[in-house]
Parts: C-alpha cells; structure tokens; sequence
C-alpha cells in the first residue's frame, strides 16, 4: 500500500473511531478460533473456557465472516489455534470475506509440523500481504516448563522456530515475533529469554512485552512492579535496535508502552478506548464481546452478529467504556486507540519520545543468558512434584 493509500486509510478507520452510534462492523476482529490447548499456563486468562468441545463449525464461521465488513487487522487466538485442523480454511473465509490482509497469531509452538502445513496453505492466497506468529515464552526453559505445565514445551517452540525461519527463507511474508507476558515473577528470566533469542534466533524480528492482565489461572500471580517493567522495556527496545529499527510499526511501540505505563500507574482509562468501535471479540463457543475485559453481550448460535453489534445492550457497553467506567493495558485494543485518535497519537508520540531510536545497548550491558547462577522458578507450590 503506497502512502496515499496509508493515509486514506488511516482517515478511514479515525472517522470511524468517534462514531459510537451503530459503529459499522469492526475493522480489527479477536477470533478465538478454538478452545483446544495442551499446555496449562499459570497466567491464561481464558483458563475456564479452554478444552470445552463446543467451538463454533467451520460452517458457523464462514457464516460469521459473511455478515461482517472489512476487516483490517485478523488476531487470531485460543487454545492453541494450530491445533485446529481447518485452520488454513477457517482464515481464508475472513481473506476472500472480508478483506483480510494481516493476521496476527499467538501460538505455544508445540505443532512445528501442523504450523507449517496451515501457513503453506494459507500463503497460497494471493492477496494475504502477512502473517505474523508470535511465539508465547515465559521464561528460559526451566522456568517456562514449570510455568507451562510441560517439561517439552520450551524445545518445541525452538523447533517451531526453525521451521518458520525455514519457511520465511521461501515466503517473505511471514515475520517471526515473540511475545512475553510479564508478571512479578519473570522480570529477570525475560531479560535472560530476550538476549537468548537475540542471540538463538536471527530471523525473530521482534519480541513484544505485555503486561499480566484478567483473571489469570494461578490468582496468587502478581503483576510486575511499574519500575522493574520499565527498565524491563527499555532494556528490550535497546537490545533489538538493530531489527527494530525497520519494522513496520516499530515506531508504534514505544508509544504502547508509555500508554500502558500511563494507564497501570493512574489505575484508570488514561486514554480513551476504541474498544466496541473499533475492535470486537468473537469467542470460540460463539459469544461476542467489544473487548475481552467485559461479559459477552450475545451469542451466534442465537443471533447474528450485526444483531449483536447494534443491540442496545452492546450500545450500553459502549456508553460505559466511553465514560471510562472500566481501563487495562491490552495492546490489542490500545494500539487502535492510539494510532486513529489524532490527538492521542499526538500526546503518545510526544509523551514516549517515539522519534528517538534507542542507542544499541553495550557489551557490557547485556544479560549473560548462559549464566549457571541458580535457575528462577514460578513458584514455590510447583517444588518438588510433577506439574499436571
């Protein structure tokens, strides 16, 4: 897209930003597209809903990607979303449907082998432009084993590494990312975890830091300290400068995380949200949501989605996140509000210091991840017995 197309678009999705009267259909859609996962992670969110066999049909989602729009942005989530064997079909409704361009996917990397079948699949479509896997890691291997529930779990995602790295050598348009999810725990571990796959993975061209959020598994697990966080940011957008540097979005990124700190230090909806305008939320079994912070407004089994959208219901969800009744750091729904808010993107850009590139960190700044000091652990409840 050329750059008059960039700021069509961009006009576009800012206009419809602001319409909260019957906001036509979201433009970046959540899709759970399973509940299926092997893994038990401490800090999942969606831990009650996980493994329940009542995912929506194929068919049931052609017909959800038929009622909706144009969609801009595809974030695919689960379960394991690899783990469902009509993957590759299931997105394509949403490429030929709606528009769909970018897809974003977390996965666990346990499936090397069912992630490059789907993705071979997929890239057969001549319009997709990217498909972004993010890597979930919490920690180096002994910790995110325990973390995860599976002592294999860090050894697979390698693997899943090298095949994608094998795969992006013949399709340019898949990139490589890596997601971490901070908690009061792993601060340290991530700082040995980032400067491994600095190191281990050359095709990785991003790691992204989130922050604990939702009703975690293990409610014993705390977020981290705003402190320890920041110099767990700046320590990362220091090490992957050098990848960072041109990537589309990387100017994005600081930006995300001055919001994020904004919004956990004032325990409130620092920057007004676009969440039920701009983005929505399609769960596995069907229900529907403007943001995964609030209950479901509806289920497809018993209405469309359209009908669910524009209820009073959803309206009223709207009316309460506009007056800031609710906050969280979700980049998903904080990206947007950012970027198609002209003023808040003002005030993220100027408040982050975006134009400015980070120093490449020095040698001698560097976590030494090959260290043989003694090995974090999750917890202490994990000691001494097998994890389930």
């Amino acid at each position: 897209m050329g750059i008059p197309g960039r700021i069509l678009r961009h006009l576009r999705l800012s206009r419809g930003s602001h319409r909260r009267s019957r906001p036509a259909s979201p433009p970046f859609l959540i899709l759970f597209i399973n509940s299926i996962c092997n893994l038990a992670c401490d800090h999942c969110f969606y831990w009650k809903e996980l493994n329940q066999r009542d995912d929506l049909t194929n068919a049931e989602l052609e017909a959800l990607s038929k009622s909706l729009g144009r969609i801009e942005n595809l974030n695919l989530s689960g379960g394991e979303p690899f783990l469902r064997e009509d993957f590759a079909e299931v997105v394509g409704h949403f490429i030929r449907n709606n528009g769909v361009r970018r897809v974003y996917c977390p996965t666990n990397g346990y499936f090397a082998e069912r992630t490059i079948s789907a993705l071979e699949e997929l890239f057969r479509s001549p319009t997709l432009d990217s498909f972004t896997a993010e890597l979930s890691l919490d920690g180096m291997p002994e910790f995110h084993d325990a973390f995860r529930g599976n002592p294999r779990s860090f050894e697979k995602a390698m693997e899943t590494y090298d095949a994608l790295a094998e795969l992006q050598s013949r399709e340019p348009r898949l990139s490589i990312h890596a997601n971490s999810t901070a908690t009061g725990e792993n601060v340290d571990e991530i700082k040995r975890l980032t400067t491994f796959l600095h190191d281990r993975c050359p095709r990785m061209e991003h790691h992204n830091i989130a922050m604990l959020r939702g009703e975690r598994k293990r409610p014993t697990l705390t977020g981290p300290g705003l402190q320890a966080y920041r110099e767990l940011i700046d320590y990362v957008r220091e090490l992957w400068s050098d990848r960072e540097a041109g990537r589309h979005g990387g100017i994005v990124e600081p930006m995300l995380h001055w919001g994020k700190l904004k919004i956990a230090r004032a325990q409130a909806q620092a920057i007004p949200c676009t969440a039920g305008l701009l983005t929505g939320v399609v769960y596995a079994n069907g229900d529907v949501s403007v943001c995964e912070q609030h209950d479901p407004i509806g289920n497809l089994r018993s209405q469309t989605f359209p009908e669910i959208w524009n209820s009073p219901r959803a309206q009223a969800l709207r009316d309460s996140i506009a007056c800031k009744d609710c906050f969280c750091t979700n980049e998903v729904f904080l990206w947007p509000s950012i970027v198609f808010r002209p003023l808040q993107l003002l005030k993220a850009y100027w408040g982050s210091r975006a134009w400015r590139r980070p120093a490449p960190l020095p040698p001698e700044n560097r976590v030494d991840w090959t260290s043989s000091a003694p090995p974090s652990r999750p917890h202490d409840a994990h000691l001494g017995r097998p994890r389930p």
